[in-house]
């Protein structure tokens, strides 16, 4: 038990240390301010330096300095002032920096310095009850079959699932906001609270025909795929499967799976391919700030937002009107574009707050 106390007390200095390290460097300039943003960048190196290894591939130092240390000072959440001297025309001072390691190394991780596999996107597979016939289906045991079947088939294809629990839990919830109300943003926004990039949301419908020597029934499954960052539908998929016996419920377990398998390998393809579209050149997101009155003022907010690691590109739409808007191409999700956006701001000095999202696009309001 002592021992179990110590091993969580020491993670959790870990997770700590990651989260906010103070590190005390000397910077040297023609300017004071000069001198201060030299110590900042080197408390920043040092940073990374905190969590680099043997193991760790640089396979671009230039692309780190573009993204990371030319603006060091986002990172440095607060430093303190602890030497200063004027030596000739030469300014040296020594701070106490605070530095936000998870965002640092968020960046660094983000950049492909550290070489990691992508790998699968995580989905949440959610049931919806439109189109549920209920003179037909007097018991759900193939409902959870055809779900088993889905799961089933993503995870032999190494697609990692969100589980049955969490999935039931939210079921309710995302068949509210996207059954009746249509409202695909919300829905999505659950998928991304579980850390899943993708939705997919299916249903059934059932034909039964009894005989005087066997029963038939017909199940039909359709399943829409959310693309939970963009908030977008991308694939509409409709499958059959058929079977007969002496009665229902001695065949419907078989072809509810079948069918649930059957769709989720139409989805499949979907998925792959927009998976991988995404990781090599990102997602187009429209954001609209209120209150930016030239284009000379937007051109200097998405040059410094393109410092930061995920976006790829960032353009103006128009200026006009006391609100500007813009385009940027970006590999990760809208929660940490909003990021982005908010540390961008803050670089030039600047306070931002979202008014509202809606799929791929977002509206802002400067401060």
């Amino acid at each position: 038990m002592n021992r179990i106390l110590i091993l969580a007390s020491f993670f959790l200095f870990l997770i700590a240390e990651t989260a906010a390290a103070d590190i005390q460097t000397t910077g040297e300039g023609a300017t004071r301010q000069q001198a201060i943003a030299s110590a900042q960048r080197e408390a920043v190196e040092q940073g990374i330096g905190s969590f680099v290894n043997s193991e760790t591939v640089v396979v671009d130092s230039q692309l780190m300095n573009d993204k990371i240390l030319s603006h060091s000072r986002g990172y440095v959440t607060g430093y303190k002032i602890l030497r200063e001297e004027k030596i000739g025309d030469l300014y040296r001072i020594t701070i106490s920096a605070k530095v936000d390691g998870k965002s640092l190394k968020d960046d660094f991780d983000s950049l492909a310095i550290v070489r990691k596999n992508a790998g699968n996107p995580r989905i949440l597979v959610s049931f919806s009850k439109n189109a549920e016939n209920a003179a037909a289906i007097r018991n759900r045991d193939f409902v959870n079959e055809t779900y088993s079947g889905i799961v089933e088939a993503l995870s032999d294809s190494q697609f990692r699932v969100v589980d049955r629990n969490t999935s039931e839990k939210l079921a309710a919830q995302i068949a509210a906001a996207y059954d009746s109300a249509g409202d695909i943003s919300r829905a999505a926004d659950f998928g991304l609270r579980y850390d899943a990039e993708y939705t997919l949301i299916y249903s059934v419908t059932l034909e039964t025909k009894t005989g005087s020597l066997a029963t038939t029934a017909k199940l039909r499954v359709k399943a829409q795929l959310l693309d939970n960052t963009r908030a977008l539908v991308i694939a509409s998929k409709s499958v059959e499967q058929s079977g007969s016996g002496r009665t229902l419920e001695a065949i419907m377990g078989k072809i509810a799976n079948d069918a649930g398998r059957k769709v989720a390998g139409e989805i499949m393809e979907s998925i792959r391919k927009n998976w991988m579209d995404a990781q090599q050149n990102g997602y187009a997101y429209t954001v609209v700030i209120n209150g930016i009155n030239d284009s000379e003022e937007l051109v200097r907010f998405t040059e410094m937002l393109e410092k930061f690691p995920l976006v790829n590109d960032a353009r103006e739409v128009e200026t006009e009107g006391g609100k500007a808007s813009f385009e940027a191409v970006y590999r990760g999700k809208r929660d940490q574009l909003d990021r982005d956006i908010i540390r961008a701001a803050r670089e030039l000095g600047w306070g931002v707050r979202k008014i509202r999202a809606e799929g791929g696009r977002s509206i802002w309001r400067k401060l």
